[in-house]
């Protein structure tokens, strides 16, 4: 399934180039559709002054050719290849109306999967002007459940009061113009963004969730922040802002939105790189430069007290040589950098990306905490909780709650690890707090006299497969 939106729009071109130099441009955004989908739009750029005019039936004419191939990077089948034209006639061709770019968008319904783009912008009255693009595009849904953030849109205006509904601009009761160049400053200082926040309606309690916008310069330093408070707890719902760039110097900048929950230890992020042009502005920083990506990672906005509970958690997939490292770190940003590397090499260690590594530990961590705390210790503290944090929900459990002669204890089997394994754990108190007995897996604890500790159990030997 297919849809298809064209638009079209007249703006400043923001930077002026040569005629050799087609200063055609394409960008991308990609937002929720499905659950097997995400819908992506790809906004382009035509400059019009470099655009060859004729006259077709007495009306004066330029026309641009807008080309997109979308390749499946694993099957090398096409999902999309097809050309555009994009005419438009001129009713004034004086230098200043000339100074201005044709800008549109085109979407697509586009399944879950890793592509590559190919798109070009040329002049269809003139072969020989002509601008090629080539660019990844990972297609990674949101899901249902937890809430997440879209890709960033950039544009040059955004309205909301006096929108025209009728407007191919409009959506989410927004007039979004889009801005394919990603180029802000000395003739657009005003830079509009726009994303969209999934899931609220999954959360708990809004009041635990802090959501920034944050702006960094080429040397890694944090220029702008804000915090907003979110409304309604929606399954999806529009952000819009707008951040004064005219007093920057020129340079690539990032643009992150951060939505946290301090009380799960869950952060997430989505960013976007554009550039500044002010070449009156000088740049006298010596700021040095931040190693990493950590400015756009989860880690970005925490407090150092949050850090320390995040490492504490980690405790259970963290060595000693690690461990003595993070006690030495007494900043609040060597903290976010050494979460950051940390997380990043179990990423490198597994496969799998570092947010995914790092999220999917502290869910079990909270699940541990509503699944086996007890009156001394939180859920991840246990012995029960740091098996299920380190390896996951068992094959099987064995419960045996009321054996007679015996204390109350279970038995969980992990099929996938070593060929088999199995942890016993035992009720040695009768406050169901469960201590581990024994267990066959390399480097755990092991007892072979554990029976003896919650009394005779007749057969054990059969339940543990003995």
């Amino acid at each position: 399934m297919k849809k298809l939106i064209t638009l079209f729009v007249l703006l400043p071109i923001f930077l002026s180039n040569a005629q050799n130099n087609f200063n055609f441009n394409i960008d991308f955004s990609s937002f929720k559709y499905d659950s097997a989908s995400n819908y992506v739009e790809f906004y382009y750029s035509f400059p019009q002054n470099q655009l060859k005019i004729i006259n077709e039936n007495n009306q004066l004419m330029v026309e641009g050719l807008l080309h997109l191939q979308i390749k499946d990077t694993d099957t090398n089948k096409d999902f999309l290849n097809k050309t555009w034209r994009i005419p438009i006639a001129l009713n004034d061709t004086t230098a200043g109306s000339m100074q201005q770019s044709l800008v549109g968008a085109i979407g697509f319904v586009v399944p879950k999967g890793k592509y590559t783009c190919y798109a070009s912008g040329s002049d269809k009255n003139n072969s020989e002007v002509k601008k090629d693009y080539n660019f990844p595009l990972n297609v990674s849904l949101f899901g249902s459940t937890d809430m997440t953030i879209s890709d960033i849109e950039l544009a040059s205006n955004i309205k909301q009061e006096g929108a025209d509904k009728t407007s191919i601009f409009y959506k989410n009761t927004l007039e979004v113009v889009p801005m394919p160049s990603d180029i802000f400053g000395q003739s657009s200082p005003a830079l509009y963004y726009y994303s969209e926040i999934y899931n609220l309606d999954k959360v708990e309690n809004l009041s635990h969730l802090t959501y920034e916008t944050s702006l960094f310069d080429p040397h890694g330093r944090k220029l702008y922040l804000k915090h907003k408070k979110l409304g309604n707890a929606l399954a999806a719902t529009a952000d819009v802002g707008v951040i004064n760039v005219s007093k920057y110097p020129s340079g690539k900048y990032t643009l992150i939105l951060s939505l946290s929950d301090s009380t799960k230890n869950i952060g997430i992020t989505s960013k976007k790189e554009f550039f500044i042009y002010n070449p009156s502005i000088k740049d006298t920083t010596t700021f040095a430069a931040r190693t990493g990506d950590v400015i756009s990672s989860q880690f970005a906005f925490l407090s150092s007290e949050e850090c320390d509970d995040i490492f504490d958690k980690a405790q259970y997939i963290s060595s000693d040589k690690q461990k003595d490292q993070y006690e030495k770190i007494h900043t609040v940003d060597g903290k976010r950098e050494f979460l950051f590397t940390f997380w990043k090499n179990k990423y490198n260690a597994t496969g799998v990306g570092n947010h995914y590594v790092f999220t999917d530990y502290i869910k079990r961590v909270n699940e541990a905490n509503a699944r086996f705390k007890n009156i001394g210790n939180k859920g991840w503290e246990t012995d029960m909780g740091r098996i299920f944090i380190k390896y996951g929900e068992p094959s099987t459990i064995e419960k045996h709650p009321n054996e007679k002669n015996t204390r109350p204890y279970e038995v969980w089997h992990y099929e996938a690890i070593e060929g088999g394994v199995y942890f016993v754990f035992g009720d040695l108190t009768g406050f169901s707090n469960y201590v581990l007995l024994t267990s066959d897996k390399r480097g755990e604890y092991e007892d072979p006299n554990w029976q003896s500790r919650i009394g005779t159990v007749p057969g054990s030997s059969n339940i543990l497969g003995n």
